[in-house]
């Protein structure tokens, strides 16, 4: 998964899936994140 990213901390939402940010809780999602977040698809 790659997304843009910023700030690389969360503040500007630039990189946020859904409800999580790639500069927080990525860039590497496990397989059930995946699945459960249609936007990664």
């Amino acid at each position: 998964l790659e997304r843009r990213m910023k700030c690389g901390v969360g503040k500007c939402g630039h990189c946020s899936i859904g409800y999580k940010y790639t500069c927080i809780d990525g860039p590497i999602f496990t397989y059930w994140d995946a699945i459960n977040l249609p936007e990664m698809i």
